[in-house]
C-alpha cells in the first residue's frame, strides 16, 4: 500500500468515532422544582443547552449557550449566548435584563437520574425527564 494511502486511511480511522463509545451521561433533559419554581434544562450531546425557569406567576425566562465539563473536576460550565426576555418592564418603566457571560457548577450524578448542581447560591437537585 502506497504511504500516502496508508497515512491518508490512518488518520481517517484516528477522526472516525469509536465505535460503541459511551455519550456524555450529563446529556439529556433534567427538571427541578423549588419553592414553586420549575427548572428544565437540556443538555443536548452537541455541546447546546437551553434553560428554562419559570416562576410561581408563570412568567418565564429561557436562556440558551453551550456547554462544557471543564477541568479534572466535576466542573460544568454553561456559557450563555443569548436569553429571552431582554427587558423587563413594570409600573416605573422598562429595564434591560443583564446576563452573565457564564455560569459554572459543581455536579455530581447519581444512578444515571439524579443531577446535583451546586454553586455560591446553593444545590438544586434535578431529575432525569422520561
Amino acid at each position: 500500500m502506497a504511504p500516502i494511502i496508508r497515512t491518508a486511511l490512518t488518520l481517517l480511522l484516528g477522526a472516525a468515532p469509536m465505535v460503541g463509545a459511551s455519550a456524555n451521561p450529563l446529556a439529556g433533559t433534567w427538571r427541578a422544582t423549588q419553592g414553586g419554581q420549575s427548572v428544565e434544562i437540556t443538555l443536548s450531546p452537541d455541546g447546546a443547552f437551553a434553560r428554562r425557569d419559570r416562576a410561581p406567576d408563570g412568567t418565564a425566562m429561557t436562556v440558551s449557550g453551550h456547554w462544557t465539563l471543564n477541568g479534572s473536576g466535576p466542573w460544568l460550565r454553561l456559557v450563555v449566548e443569548d436569553w429571552a426576555p431582554r427587558r423587563a418592564c413594570g409600573l416605573f418603566g422598562c429595564t434591560d435584563i443583564r446576563m452573565l457571560p457564564g455560569e459554572t457548577y459543581r455536579y455530581i450524578l447519581r444512578d444515571g437520574d439524579r443531577l446535583m448542581l451546586e454553586d455560591t447560591g446553593g444545590r438544586t437537585e434535578f431529575q432525569r425527564a422520561s
